[in-house]
């Protein structure tokens, strides 16, 4: 039975492997776009759950209450990431000017950025499925008996709170609350343009 941390563990090396495939510059215009993708899911998801609870909202209209939400919410957010991934990896992506690191110093930088994606990626889909109660837990993760997270995995969401939107973004139980993730865009658009 593979635990949860390490199903999304997994998910973070294949895209150290990318990374090290695709180099360091392409890797810091997924980052670049990972982060903007938060700083997105922190503005929209709690705006949502706002709109699901209204009475008489567009949303409520279509059969969704907060009682009926969490398997819509969860699809809805998960697709939006996958795409946001898709998109940002292939094709004409945002990639960094200038020359990357040759040899071992420049793949070392391109596992760094790609592990740091991963983080990115799957730690936010991660923190979707908990936010939404883990909506397909039968099917996907057929666990037995109560918790469906290990020690691990709830010192990671809970205690600790280590999952990308709880620890850029002030996790999103608050609007407005953004954490370091302002600083962070701001850093990476400044590298972007001044090279």
């Amino acid at each position: 039975m593979v635990t949860l941390e390490a199903y999304f563990g997994g998910l973070v090396g294949i895209f150290a492997v990318i990374g090290l495939v695709r180099g360091f510059l392409k890797e810091l215009g997924l980052t670049t776009v990972l982060l903007v993708w938060l700083f997105a899911l922190d503005l929209v998801l709690p705006r949502m759950e706002e709109l699901i609870e209204t009475p008489g909202s567009f949303l409520q209209r279509l059969g969704l209450t907060p009682e009926t939400d969490d398997m819509f919410m969860w699809l809805f957010f998960s697709v939006l990431t996958f795409i946001v991934v898709f998109i940002a990896s292939h094709g004409e992506t945002l990639a960094f000017g200038g020359t990357a690191p040759k040899g071992l110093l420049g793949g070392l930088f391109a596992l760094l950025i790609g592990l740091v994606n991963g983080y990115l990626a799957s730690g936010t889909l991660w923190w979707i499925m908990d936010r939404f109660n883990y909506p397909l837990r039968g099917l996907v993760f057929p666990f037995s008996g109560e918790s469906l997270l290990s020690p691990l995995a709830n010192n990671i969401l809970n205690v600790s709170r280590l999952l990308p939107p709880d620890l850029l973004a002030g996790g999103m139980d608050e609007p407005g609350t953004l954490g370091i993730l302002p600083v962070l865009l701001i850093t990476l658009v400044l590298l972007r343009v001044f090279r």
